[in-house]
Order: C-alpha cells, then sequence, then structure tokens
C-alpha cells in the first residue's frame, strides 16, 4: 500500500501528513482506543452511513490517526544514524523502520513563482510505503498500524455502508507521526533488556482531549437556526425532503411565534423562550417515533393549540416556570395531543415525587415511566374484608366512595373495587391461591379490619410482604376501623397498631375519609 501525501508541521510544531484516501482503506487499516474514546453509538453509525449515501451536500472534516515510527537502537550498526524516526525523516528525506515493514520518503516540490502565504517556494510530499502482506498480518491480529484519534464514528459508519457510491468514496485525512525508540537499558545486577520509550499513546490521549474540549460547540438551537430560518436556501418542499418533516413541522410552529415569546407564552418557562426550536423539533421527533401525529397540516395545528392549552396549565407556577430543563415541558404537550394520560394527573406525579430534580432524564423515558406506574394503578381495588350483614354498609362505603371518585374526575384510571366473594374464574380453584394472586395483580388494597378475621390479617400481611421482597413502601393498601360498639370486642392485631387507620364512626364519615385517601394516591391533589 501507498499513501501520498504533503508532510509539515501543524501549528509549527507536530509533524504530519496531509492527503485523500479512500474512506473504505482508511477505515481498514485503523482501529480506535477504547480505553480512553467511547464505545461507537449503533444508531449514528447507522445515520452516518445513511448521510454518506444519500446527501447531497456532502462534507466531513478530516479524519486524525497517528503512526508510530519504531526504531529500534540495539540493531544499529556504527555507521548508521542514531537520530529519532522524525529527525532522521526531515533531515534525509527518508525514513525506514528496522522493525516494522514500512517506509517513508520525501520529495520536495519547487515552484519558479513567488513564496506562497507560508513564505515558502517548496512543498515537501511524503510516500509511505506499507507492505502488504505485512500490514494485512496485523490488521488480521488487531495490531492495526494506525490509530483512530478523531473521527471514528465516520469511519465505523464505512464499514458498515455497502454501497458502490461509499467504496469509491474518497476521505481527507491526517496521519500525525511520533517516535518510538526502543533503547537497551541495565538494571543493577548489569542485566540488560530493551525497553521502548514510547509517548505515543500518552501524546494520542492530550490530542483527543484537546479536540473535544478545547472547542465550545454549537447549541442545538444555534445548528437548527441555520437550516430552518433559511426560507431561501432550503425551501419548504426541500426541507422536508432532504432534513426531515420534523424540520418542515419545526419552522411552521416557530414562524407563527411572536417576536417576544414571553408575551404569548410567559408560563413554558426561560428555556422555551430561548429554545424554541429544539423544543419543538424533540417534541415532533417524539409523537413521530410514538406514531401519535401523522405527517400533515391537521398535526402542526394541533401543536400549535397545546402549546397554548400547556401554557394554560401551567398557570403562574413558578416551580414549572423555573425548570432546569424542558423535558417535563415536552411531556406535558406530547401527553395534551397523544391523551396517553392525564396531563394534571402527571404534574402532580411530577411534584409530589419530586420528579423536576432528576437530572439527565429524556421526555420519553418520563412518560414510559408514567405510563408504567399508572398501568399498575388501573388494576383493581381488592378489599379484604369479613363480608357480613354487619360490614355491608362498609362495603357499600368504598363502593360509593369508589363511584364518587370516578364520577368527579374524568380519569383514564377507573377505580373498581374486586370482592373475592363475586369473582368466578370458570374452574374449580383454591379460594386462598386466587385471593393472593389477586392481591398481587391490584394496584391497591382496602383492608377493613373491624371485625376480628384471620383470612383479612393475613391477606394484609401478604401484600405487607410483597412490599418489603420488592423494597417498596407500604403506601398501597388504606386499613379501616369502625368505632362502633358492635365491634368493641374484635380489638386490632398488636402488629397494625402503629399503622395509621381510617377509624369511623359512621358510613357517610367513611366515604369523606375514603374518598380523600384514594385521591392522595392516585395523585388528584
Amino acid at each position: 500500500m501507498i499513501i501520498r501525501g504533503i508532510l509539515d508541521r501543524s501549528l509549527s510544531s507536530q509533524i504530519c501528513i496531509r492527503g485523500f484516501a479512500p474512506i473504505k482503506e482508511l477505515a481498514r487499516i485503523s482501529i480506535a482506543d477504547y480505553s480512553y474514546q467511547r464505545n461507537p453509538i449503533y444508531a449514528q453509525q447507522q445515520e452516518i452511513a445513511t448521510f454518506l449515501d444519500n446527501e447531497e451536500f456532502l462534507f466531513f472534516p478530516e479524519v486524525i490517526l497517528s503512526l508510530k515510527l519504531r526504531k529500534d537502537l540495539t540493531s544499529l550498526k556504527p555507521k548508521d544514524s542514531r537520530l529519532g524516526a522524525v529527525a532522521e525523516l526531515e533531515l534525509t528525506s527518508k525514513f525506514t523502520s528496522n522493525i516494522d515493514r514500512f517506509s517513508l520518503k520525501i520529495k520536495k516540490q519547487k515552484y519558479t513563482s513567488v513564496n506562497d502565504v507560508r513564505n515558502k517556494d517548496s512543498l515537501d510530499l511524503v510516500e509511505l510505503l506499507l507492505d502488504d502482506d505485512y500490514l494485512a498480518d496485523l490488521i488480521k491480529k488487531g495490531k492495526h498500524p494506525f490509530h483512530r484519534i478523531d473521527g471514528n464514528h465516520r469511519l465505523k459508519a464505512a464499514e458498515v455502508a455497502t454501497s458502490g457510491k461509499v467504496k469509491e468514496m474518497i476521505c481527507p485525512f491526517c496521519i500525525i507521526l511520533n517516535d518510538v525508540l526502543i533503547q537497551e537499558e541495565f538494571d543493577q545486577d548489569g542485566n540488560s533488556k530493551k525497553v521502548e520509550n514510547n509517548s505515543n499513546q500518552k501524546f494520542d490521549k492530550v490530542v483527543f482531549h484537546n479536540i473535544n474540549t478545547k472547542t465550545i460547540p454549537l447549541t442545538s438551537e444555534e445548528n437548527l437556526k441555520v437550516i430552518i430560518d433559511d426560507e431561501y436556501n432550503f425551501q419548504d418542499q426541500y426541507l422536508r425532503d432532504k432534513f426531515g418533516w420534523e424540520y418542515f413541522a419545526t419552522r411552521k410552529i416557530y414562524k407563527d411565534l411572536p417576536e417576544n415569546i414571553k408575551d404569548v407564552y410567559p408560563n413554558l418557562g426561560e428555556l422555551f423562550v430561548k429554545n424554541p426550536r429544539t423544543f419543538t423539533i424533540g417534541l415532533v421527533n417524539l409523537l413521530l417515533e410514538k406514531k401519535e401525529i401523522s405527517k400533515s397540516e391537521k398535526s402542526i395545528k394541533n401543536l400549535k393549540e397545546s402549546f397554548s392549552k400547556i401554557n394554560q396549565i401551567f398557570g403562574n407556577d413558578e416551580l414549572l416556570k423555573n425548570l432546569d430543563g424542558f423535558e417535563i415541558t415536552i411531556a406535558c404537550v406530547y401527553l395534551q395531543i397523544s391523551r396517553a394520560a392525564n396531563v394534571k394527573l402527571f404534574i402532580n406525579w411530577v411534584k409530589n415525587n419530586q420528579i423536576y430534580n432528576l437530572k439527565g432524564i429524556n421526555p420519553k423515558s418520563l412518560i414510559d415511566i408514567y405510563s408504567n406506574i399508572a398501568e399498575a394503578k388501573k388494576k383493581e381495588i381488592f378489599v379484604s374484608m369479613a363480608f357480613s350483614n354487619e360490614t355491608k354498609s362498609h362495603y357499600d362505603a368504598i363502593k360509593k366512595a369508589t363511584e364518587e371518585i370516578n364520577n368527579t374526575y374524568d380519569l383514564e384510571i377507573k377505580l373498581r373495587e374486586l370482592r373475592i366473594d363475586k369473582f368466578e374464574a370458570g374452574y374449580s380453584y383454591d379460594i386462598n391461591d386466587e385471593i393472593l394472586k389477586k392481591i398481587e395483580e391490584s394496584g391497591l388494597l382496602i383492608v377493613d379490619i373491624s371485625k376480628h378475621n384471620g383470612n383479612v390479617y393475613h391477606e394484609l400481611g401478604y401484600m405487607m410482604g410483597l412490599n418489603q421482597a420488592k423494597g417498596l413502601n407500604q403506601e398501597n393498601f388504606i386499613i379501616i376501623k369502625s368505632n362502633d360498639p358492635k365491634f368493641k370486642d374484635d380489638k386490632v392485631g398488636f402488629n397494625l397498631t402503629s399503622i395509621k387507620q381510617l377509624r369511623f364512626d359512621d358510613t357517610l364519615q367513611l366515604v369523606d375519609m375514603l374518598k380523600e385517601s384514594l385521591k392522595k394516591y392516585y395523585n388528584l391533589i
């Protein structure tokens, strides 16, 4: 293999070769060091591979590789140069490694015209020759001679791309050359050993660090502004075809926003005001991913209306207006459009559980977590009690409380009480196993201990045991106890005396107490 380029010192410091080569060849002969670089992101590889295949205005900056120029000083003849590899190359215009089977030679290209902007009249053209069999053997062993410093995702994408276009694609490169000298050292006993004087990996890491930390990247909002706001170069149809419908929708929504966004949407927070494009495209992508909207003008209209509705729901809530991120706000607008859950209940959940303090959570994960919790609470309420004429009014009060909750709140969660004596599985079963199964499946357990019953205590104990095993708080059950004198001989078990109970004098009081408890459990207040 022969690689040609221009040799010079970058920033008057590090010597390197700059040139062009097929991107797939650069990928084949190089490898990344994942001890300090992040592992490749598969989705990003696929996205870049598609970009390489389809992008009209295709451009990438150069990939940066490093190459060790190894020289064994212990095996040199007296007449051989003891200079380092780079110094030898610059002094003699050539270098051949006595360890690895490759060499470099420089040809100075002189120009008869005046000096160029470097104040020089020549270029150093360099030719790097690598023995093909030796190179193939190194690659087979995973000892690729070139290390990737910058551009790993681009090269990984080139590896997986299969189109003829990518196979022929030429890519700019920069190969940094590093000296590696093998010297002889002696220990205290006079024994000698060969030591590699290698600062190559240290240098690679420093360059990698500097590339990734010494620049301030554009924010997402700044990047989006470049494309979305330029209607001359990126007309609507082009924007839709080349960048995606989400870009087109974001443009349409952003164009309709007032110049002073805060005047119209004062409650959506400063982050929304400063980053409306980022907010909108994130929301649209989420809705498209979850198939909650179609790519239509009607969807764009619904998105605009949802901003106003959430702004109204947020009201003057200082907590919601001053969130550190807009993940929660995006989730609220998503729920408003999709109707996947009640927005106000979601906000109650966010506040009650201090979700706003979580860092780094994305809207999709937030919605998925809430949906899983809401799904668990959609299950039936299990009523555990000694069913009899004496306790029938208690059961009726429980039923009345759940009915009033359903009628008062427009819920996607419907509360239904489950009485095991009303449940018919349609086959012969052990009632104890069936009861325990239903307790585990239920979102909430209401336990009436007014009349002492061993099974009731057993069922409550089972629920508490499940909670403990799962590391959950003991908050998914409500214990009720009548103060009626007819139950005075039914003592509360000693293991429940320290647990809060709803003590009631009559069923009207019980209905009110249960309603308050259910509101709290289902985040209705």
